[in-house]
């Protein structure tokens, strides 16, 4: 009876990893490029998609856009941005995002990153750093997820 009971959990544990694995092999890495990050960023806190300059001009001042070259029409020609503004308003010294990685299948695109502190030097100031990068096009639903956490999901953060 015991053995029984062994063997039928460990169908059950095997069933159920192959659905887990299931779901992760269904994650395809996205190409994505980096086009700009540091701590200068103007806007404390945000997470935006960008399928157009115009969208930015709103949330963005004119410096700031120059500075990065986002007024550039050709990074939005098949592309859309993903920008990630955050400051460090408690002084832990955290200075960068560090992109894990971005997945989709057919539904969702997962975009997951970390904040971390690649300089001890400047621990004692108040840096507004942010990470822009550039995807492909999509409507699909976007999930950020910050050191571990899924901080949401978003699908109406779209300018046509």
């Amino acid at each position: 009876m015991k053995n029984k009971i062994i063997m039928i959990c460990f169908i059950i544990g095997l069933i159920s990893s192959e659905k887990v694995f299931s779901q992760d092999e269904k994650l395809i890495q996205v190409e994505y490029k980096i086009i700009a990050e540091g701590t200068d960023s103007p806007i404390p806190e945000l997470q935006i998609i960008c399928f157009n300059k115009y969208f930015n001009k709103d949330y963005l001042p004119p410096n700031f856009l120059e500075k990065y070259n986002l007024n550039e029409k050709k990074l939005y020609k098949k592309k859309m941005l993903i920008e990630i503004f955050k400051t460090d308003k408690s002084k832990k010294g955290l200075d960068k995002i560090e992109l894990v990685g971005i997945k989709e299948d057919d539904e969702k695109l997962l975009i997951e990153y970390n904040f971390v502190n690649s300089n001890i030097e400047n621990d004692d100031k108040e840096l507004s750093y942010f990470l822009i990068i550039q995807v492909p096009k999509s409507k699909k639903k976007i999930t950020f997820i910050a050191n571990g956490i899924e901080l949401g999901k978003a699908t109406e953060v779209y300018v046509d």
